[in-house]
């Protein structure tokens, strides 16, 4: 509900005339329709909180129909697809609450509906788009928590249910091609298995109250591993393994969202080609480069690229100010 009412306070102050040369902005022209069906100017319609229409036209060719009454959005509003009358999405306001979205495909077919039942309630429908009016899903929320849900096959049969806040969701697009299927406990995901259009699996991860925490695995379409992340509330943390062809090749540890520790590259999945030494997501350390099993290195510290002498001067330093004040952190 924030971000329509956050878009609608935008839409409203740029109406207003936060550039005065037309030419910069983005509208090309706005009429104030009266109920009655006859023009009035800006300022009268604003000032009168007259009951009727304000109908926006901008440069990429989208028609903004807004209904007004006693200076509130109240009853429907509109935005058609770009140089077209046909309606893209419709929203209802009852004074200027937003109660209902429902946006459309270009024949004029629903693909998705949100009904607002409370100020933190509301449903949600989504359809296919072959015209037959067959929903894919429809889903309530309590807030970001799924409550209950129903999720349809082409055949308008149920194929998955969430009840008070546990089961099954499938995720599918408007042409009914399965993106992921969906483990909810408490309203929130616990699971994911995302697929490929052509049905392969592309990852397998795992959340708490629908943030990454755990494992995730990902997969190229041939079913080859790409890469193997740990997450600790929704921060990369623990060792995470890159692939090519099938083959390993780089290792990397994080921290609380950070590399931290050592990076390792390889050639064919076990010969090191590079090692590099991170710490706060800065390179710190030597990192060696092997050649025909012949080491070259570079010394950083914190990020900066610094001679071997350097580098021991300001570790030496560091270690004196850590056995001094062992609590100071660089």
């Amino acid at each position: 509900m924030s971000r329509y009412l956050y878009l609608l306070g935008f839409f409203s102050l740029f109406l207003a005339g936060c550039c005065k040369d037309k030419q910069e902005c983005n509208v090309v022209s706005t009429r104030y329709i009266h109920n009655y069906g006859y023009a009035v100017s800006k300022d009268e319609f604003e000032a009168k909180k007259h009951p009727g229409q304000v109908i926006t036209v901008l440069k990429n060719g989208v028609t903004i129909t807004s209904t007004f009454e006693n200076g509130q959005l109240h009853g429907p509003s509109t935005h058609t697809f770009p140089h077209s009358q046909t309606v893209e999405t419709r929203f209802l306001y009852n004074q200027g609450s937003l109660v209902k979205e429902i946006v459309y495909d270009v024949a004029g077919m629903p693909l998705r509906e949100e009904t607002r039942l409370s100020p933190t309630r509301y449903v949600s429908t989504k359809w296919y788009n072959d015209g037959n009016g067959i929903p894919l899903s429809i889903e309530e929320y309590a807030g970001k928590e799924l409550v209950d849900a129903q999720y349809f096959s082409r055949q308008n049969e149920v194929e998955a249910r969430v009840q008070k806040g546990k089961g099954t969701r499938v995720v599918r697009n408007n042409q009914g091609i399965l993106v992921a299927r969906e483990e909810i406990a408490e309203g929130y995901v616990i699971k994911s298995d995302a697929f490929y259009a052509n049905g392969a699996p592309e990852s397998t991860a795992f959340y708490v109250r629908g943030i990454l925490n755990g494992e995730k695995k990902s997969f190229n379409e041939k079913g080859e591993p790409l890469s193997v992340r740990e997450y600790i509330a929704g921060k990369l943390h623990g060792k995470t393994t890159f692939y090519k062809n099938g083959a390993r090749s780089v290792d990397v540890h994080y921290l609380d969202g950070l590399k931290n520790g050592l990076e390792i590259h390889y050639i064919d999945g076990n010969l090191v080609s590079q090692e590099i030494v991170w710490e706060n997501d800065h390179k710190h350390g030597p990192s060696r480069y092997f050649v025909d099993g012949i080491a070259q290195v570079e010394y950083y510290y914190d990020g900066r690229l610094v001679s071997e002498d350097k580098w021991n001067e300001l570790n030496q330093l560091d270690d004196m100010i850590n056995r001094i004040s062992p609590s100071v952190a660089w």
